[in-house]
């Protein structure tokens, strides 16, 4: 066998090196602080879905404590969509605090009831007589760089992004092109808090190799071939972002329960096992396997299946503290069937992200022991040495 069977995707990126990784980038507080200032205030970064607030007046608000602020995006009385920062120009109070509603008119700040319209202009200012010539004009709502590709919402920190989305996305994007995220609907939501390095988390899943191994009495059983070792169907890199994909296994035998969800849907559980090339609600969509999963940098992965598709979203808390926000879109059931499918579906996915979450804070909790000074990778981990090649560009970067 000749080295480029045995390495069937390394070879195709030699810039990205064959080293081990060292282990302080998960535990350090000082390239913490850089990831923080040069990555997360830098790239663009999704907060939502352009249906989230669907009528002029619609706002959904995000606490991005990564970046220690929190942003407000609101759907304008003129239609467009705008991000500001959540501060009142007075005292820096928040003037939104729920995380989704609908502003009537202007937003209210509740410590001195100065108010904003949806563009993000001061309207009033309460006892203006007695502020030493504040103008309106001036203390609007600090607005954030917005823009949106398929459906989704997208910021930018920068007050002038160095690139612009449609740059920074290529070339997934194009990859992505022809799946029909808007005829599905978010349907469900997982929102976990645990103690581990916001690579650690995402690198986690960014290989299927774990599949029989750690998750072999669930997911494993819709996604790999029992007794083999696990192959991607394709490992890619676009650029800063990269995509794994899996093969439907070959001799898939759903659960009496999976079989009985399946006469009415497929839930995500299930459509692991998937892979119909005749699918035709997805267009001119080029699949690679029955799973899709890629990862926008720095901290998205959009995981497409036949007929539903989730997104992940890992916001660092701290060095060794991270929130993983898992959202899940199907199309609308209804009926009593389509409800269990989709039901069914949630149920079983739940249990391998507790297993996969388990793991995370374990690896967390011995790893700045130092003990082990370097990671390994294998040519099926490509994806993970690609992040972490981009993560150093943008912390090494002048």
């Amino acid at each position: 066998m000749s080295q480029s069977d045995e390495f069937r995707y390394t070879h195709e990126h030699p810039q990205l090196g064959v080293e081990p990784l060292d282990t302080k980038r998960y535990y350090s507080e000082t390239f913490f602080e850089q990831e923080r200032e040069k990555i997360f205030k830098h790239c663009w970064l999704n907060i939502g879905r352009e249906e989230e607030i669907p009528e002029p007046g619609d706002y959904i608000v995000r606490e991005l404590e990564i970046c220690k602020t929190s942003v407000l995006v609101v759907r304008g009385k003129d239609g467009q969509i705008r991000a500001f920062h959540n501060m009142c120009s007075h005292r820096a109070n928040p003037v939104a605090w729920d995380e989704r509603g609908h502003c009537p008119g202007v937003f209210v700040c509740r410590f001195h009831a100065w108010s904003y319209d949806t563009e993000g202009k001061l309207v009033s200012i309460t006892d203006k007589d007695r502020f030493f010539d504040v103008k309106k004009e001036e203390n609007g709502l600090t607005p954030i760089s917005l823009d949106s590709w398929s459906g989704f919402i997208f910021i930018n920190l920068q007050a002038e992004p160095e690139q612009s989305l449609a740059e920074f996305l290529s070339p997934a994007d194009e990859a992505m092109k022809g799946y029909p995220f808007d005829k599905l609907s978010y349907t469900y939501f997982y929102k976990i808090k645990e103690k581990v390095n916001w690579k650690l988390l995402q690198e986690a899943q960014q290989e299927g190799w774990h599949l029989p191994y750690l998750h072999k009495n669930t997911l494993a059983k819709s996604a790999t071939n029992s007794g083999e070792l696990f192959r991607h169907a394709a490992v890619k890199c676009y650029g800063k972002h990269g995509l794994v994909s899996s093969h439907a296994p070959r001799d898939y035998k759903p659960s009496p329960s999976a079989a009985v969800s399946m006469k009415f849907g497929t839930g995500t559980f299930d459509a692991f096992a998937i892979e119909d090339e005749k699918d035709e609600s997805a267009n001119d969509f080029v699949w690679h396997g029955a799973f899709d999963l890629y990862h926008v940098f720095p901290n998205m992965f959009i995981g497409l299946l036949r007929g539903s598709f989730f997104t992940y979203h890992i916001w660092p808390l701290s060095v060794d503290e991270s929130i993983w926000e898992v959202r899940f879109y199907y199309p609308k059931a209804k009926n009593a069937g389509e409800l269990f499918a989709l039901e069914y579906g949630k149920a079983g996915l739940r249990d391998a992200l507790r297993e996969d979450s388990f793991t995370h804070e374990k690896v967390q909790s011995v790893i700045a022991s130092g003990a082990k000074e370097v990671l390994h990778f294998q040519d099926e981990e490509l994806v993970l040495r690609n992040f972490n090649h981009f993560v150093d560009e943008y912390v090494n970067k002048v």
